[in-house]
């Protein structure tokens, strides 16, 4: 079976490198949020004739503030999501003590109230 996809007609690629069929699809390309150091979308190229079809190619000095700007945020992301990696495990080593407490009290119940049914057994 052969495939019905034309991937040759997916000339148009955006700054994240991913590629499109149309110039509208890459101009609004989702993954740029993450993957481009702009966080959207700032230039579409026809990769066939290398030439910029959406938006402005940016300068060097644009290219090189754009690229200290995402590195800073994405240190940053990266700071956060492991805080919060951090926090939830000591939720869970909290919630796994309290479990464990709860449990030794229920052991400790049964074993009071079995000595309370030796005893009255004793007495009798």
């Amino acid at each position: 079976m052969t495939s019905s996809l034309n991937f040759s007609s997916y000339i148009f690629e955006c700054c994240c490198g991913e590629r499109f069929n149309n110039v509208g699809a890459a101009s609004v390309c989702k993954k740029c949020r993450n993957y481009s150091m702009w966080g959207y979308t700032k230039y579409v190229i026809n990769t066939e004739t290398d030439e910029v079809v959406y938006g402005v190619m940016p300068t060097e000095e644009e290219e090189a503030a754009a690229e200290a700007a995402a590195t800073k945020r994405w240190e940053e992301e990266a700071r956060e999501f492991a805080e919060m990696i951090e926090a939830q495990e000591e939720r869970r080593i909290a919630a796994q003590v309290e479990w464990d407490a709860a449990r030794a009290a229920e052991r400790a119940a049964i074993l009071e109230d079995q000595l309370w049914d030796l005893q009255e057994r004793l007495m009798q």
